[in-house]
């Protein structure tokens, strides 16, 4: 049995701690930390090694689809959550390529968001290898 780490990767202040306010509370879930930009995405990954990183697209010093794809090249074990104001087609279908394991439009799915992390939590918890849900 295992907590589930993970990350929060946002440009918004705001945003980054209503997540892990909500995040925090669902059991399983141990929050490693919480990024505002790409340099800060890039340690917080390199030192925690989060199961799971929660990105925006828009981020100060880079994209969330470059960092994608840098922890996908580094890491196939992190799954990763695409959460953005950019739900287009274009960007999913590049951030699938990239190997993202959801994709998520912040202004609908947050409940989806939601139901995924639990279902991540759980199989954590039952010490299972983390299962794609799509």
């Amino acid at each position: 049995m295992k907590n589930l780490r993970l990350l929060i990767v946002d440009d918004s202040e705001l945003m980054c701690s209503h997540l892990a306010r909500i995040l925090k509370d669902i059991d399983g879930v141990e929050i490693t930390g919480v990024a505002l930009t790409m340099e800060d995405a890039f340690r917080s990954i390199a030192e925690d090694m989060p199961d799971v990183a929660i990105l925006d697209i828009c981020l100060p010093g880079g994209s969330g689809i470059d960092l994608l794809k840098k922890i996908k090249e580094g890491s196939a074990r992190t799954r990763v959550l695409m959460y953005t104001h950019y739900p287009y087609p274009p960007y999913e279908r590049k951030c699938r390529k990239l190997g993202a394991d959801y994709f998520f439009d912040k202004h609908s799915d947050f409940d989806r968001l939601l139901n995924v992390v639990k279902q991540l939590a759980d199989e954590s918890l039952r010490g299972q290898d983390l299962k794609l849900c799509r």
